[in-house]
C-alpha cells in the first residue's frame, strides 16, 4: 500500500513537471518569439532578450532558434550590454558559423566593440579588437551590405589607436626616453600613416632623432616631413 502511494504522489509530481514548461514559456517556438518581437517594439530590451533566449533555450531545433540568438545579442546591444551581446554572438557563430545571418553577427559583435571605446583612453585593445572583428567581416564577406560602414569605423578606429600611440609616445619623449619614443612614433609612421597622428609623430620623430645624435635619421624625416607637410603649423629648421 505504501508502494502504491508512493507511486501516485511520484506520478503527480512528474506531471506537474511536465506541464511548467508549457505555462512558462507558451504554446510554441512562433508564439515566444513573436512575444519577444513585441517586447522588442516596446524597446524593452531586457525582457525581449530573455524571451529570444527562452526559444533557443526551450525550442534548440525550431526554425527560429538560431534566429532568436541574434535577437537576443542585437536586444543586449541596444540595452547597453556590450559584453552580453558579444557573448551571445560568440556563441551563434560558434554553432551556426555557415547561417546566413554570420555577417549581420559579426558587424553587431564589431560594433558592441565600436561603441563601447572610449576615444583615446589609457589602453586602446578594445578599439584593436574592434578593427580585427570589421577587417575580419570585410575579408569573410566582402560583398556584404556591412563593408561600407565597416571601412568608416575602420578609419575612425585607425585615429583612436594612432592618438593613443602618439601620446604615449609624448609620454616617453617627455621622460627622455627618446628609443621608445622614436619606437612608438614610427609604429604611427609604419601602420597609420594615413591618420591625423602621423603629422606630429613624424615633426615628433625629428625632435627625438635629433635630442640623441641621430643626425642622418633626423634629416631624412625632416626631409620627409616637408615633402609630407608643406602647410604644416610645425616647423622644422
Amino acid at each position: 500500500m505504501k508502494n502504491l502511494n508512493f507511486y501516485c504522489l511520484l506520478m503527480l509530481l512528474l506531471a506537474g513537471c511536465a506541464t511548467e514548461k508549457p505555462e512558462k514559456i507558451g504554446e510554441n517556438a512562433d508564439v515566444i518569439y513573436k512575444e519577444a518581437e513585441i517586447l522588442l517594439a516596446r524597446h524593452n530590451y531586457e525582457d525581449a532578450a530573455k524571451k529570444f533566449k527562452d526559444v533557443d533555450a526551450y525550442f534548440p531545433y525550431a526554425e527560429k532558434a538560431s534566429r532568436a540568438q541574434v535577437m537576443a545579442a542585437y536586444c543586449h546591444f541596444k540595452s547597453g550590454s556590450y559584453a552580453d551581446a558579444i557573448s551571445a554572438v560568440d556563441i551563434f557563430l560558434r554553432y551556426h558559423p555557415s547561417h546566413n545571418l554570420v555577417p549581420y553577427a559579426m558587424y553587431l559583435k564589431a560594433m558592441s566593440l565600436y561603441v563601447a571605446v572610449s576615444s583615446v583612453g589609457r589602453d586602446s585593445q578594445q578599439a584593436k579588437d574592434a578593427k580585427k572583428c570589421f577587417v575580419e567581416l570585410i575579408n569573410k564577406f566582402p560583398n556584404c551590405k556591412y563593408v561600407n560602414d565597416s571601412i568608416k569605423r575602420i578609419i575612425i578606429l585607425d585615429d583612436i589607436i594612432a592618438a593613443h600611440e602618439l601620446m604615449i609616445g609624448r609620454y616617453y619623449q617627455k621622460n627622455r626616453n627618446a628609443l621608445a619614443a622614436i619606437g612608438r612614433y614610427d609604429y604611427v609612421l609604419t601602420d597609420f600613416s594615413g591618420t591625423k597622428s602621423a603629422e606630429e609623430a613624424l615633426y615628433r620623430m625629428v625632435e627625438c632623432c635629433r635630442s640623441i645624435g641621430l643626425s642622418k635619421q633626423a634629416e631624412l624625416s625632416a626631409k620627409l616631413f616637408k615633402e609630407r607637410f608643406p602647410n604644416s603649423s610645425w616647423k622644422i629648421n
